[in-house]
């Protein structure tokens, strides 16, 4: 009797070893990093490793900094232990230039609050053209939603212009993808900028209409994906690595550092294995959106992978 009550025990048991921590397949994205035009002008300027700051002197999450933990199961009303270690992370910003679009990032990392700063991989990336429609926390996608009525369109250069309002298009760029109508309408009315030349004066050459507009209404979206990311290092944080807790289940693959869909106007993807850590924090910097070719207004996105 003793030995047949062992085996149904275990039997009953291989299940809740083999079952996944949370449902992964539907969770939803966390707002990861939310920043203004630039974090730190280098990843030095926000930490220097060569001696004891006050910003990693002290209990993590008191720190003057974007500080992301890690959600626990606690969070899903369950033990407090860690969901899963995979996550996947998304990044979109702010074109303000014609070519560029561009920004660089470390992604750092503690366990515990008392843990030391661990850097886990540095890297770059590029804006694509695919828009923020909407964020995924809810949001407003842009914040700064261009949209100007009124707008007069010259209909032999294709130009329309807003006198109204000095500052009426500030944040476009060529490229852009702007969203025109008014009474009598537009053929292709979605159409990319072609010719910014400053707040007040833009061109979109491949427009058609038949005649001038004195009332139409103009919006733009400057928020886009990032298409491309770079990883320059990923020496500092195993990426070959399995789970030896988990002898079942979900966590066989080993460690994870890689990047997909990059390129092509796609959503660039980061999927790092965050195992042991409770807290993680993304650095930004050279995405000034007002200099160069910079990016800017960077937030960053993850989940569970």
């Amino acid at each position: 009797m003793l030995l047949l009550l062992g085996i149904t025990a275990f039997l009953c048991i291989i299940p809740l070893v083999r079952a996944a921590p949370i449902d992964t397949y539907h969770s939803g994205w966390h707002l990861v990093r939310s920043s203004a035009d630039e974090d730190a002008a280098t990843f030095a300027a926000e930490y220097d490793l060569t001696g004891v700051t006050s910003g990693i002197s002290g209990r993590f999450e008191d720190m003057n900094s974007s500080a992301f933990r890690i959600p626990s199961r606690s969070a899903y009303d369950g033990p407090g232990t860690s969901p899963g270690t995979k996550w996947v992370f998304a990044i979109c910003g702010k074109l303000y230039d014609d070519v560029g679009g561009t920004f660089s990032f470390d992604l750092v990392g503690w366990s515990k609050t008392n843990g030391f700063l661990h850097i886990i991989c540095e890297g770059n990336g590029d804006l694509g053209t695919q828009a923020v429609v909407s964020y995924p926390d809810g949001d407003d996608a842009l914040g700064e939603l261009i949209s100007e009525t009124g707008v007069t369109y010259t209909h032999a250069t294709k130009t329309f212009t807003d006198t109204s309002d000095t500052g009426a298009f500030d944040g476009a760029a060529v490229g852009m993808m702007a969203r025109v109508t008014s009474d009598g309408g537009f053929t292709n009315a979605i159409v990319p900028i072609t010719t910014f030349t400053n707040s007040k004066i833009f061109i979109c050459s491949g427009l058609t209409s038949a005649a001038n507009k004195t009332n139409a209404t103009v919006q733009i979206n400057p928020a886009f994906w990032a298409d491309t990311i770079t990883l320059d290092e990923t020496t500092k944080w195993s990426g070959a690595v399995a789970d030896p807790n988990t002898i079942y289940g979900y966590n066989q693959m080993p460690g994870t550092i890689m990047v997909l869909n990059d390129s092509d106007n796609q959503i660039a993807l980061l999927v790092v294995d965050l195992a042991g850590l409770e807290y993680i924090q993304f650095v930004l910097y050279d995405c000034d959106g007002a200099t160069g070719e910079e990016a800017g207004d960077l937030r960053v996105y993850g989940r569970p992978f």
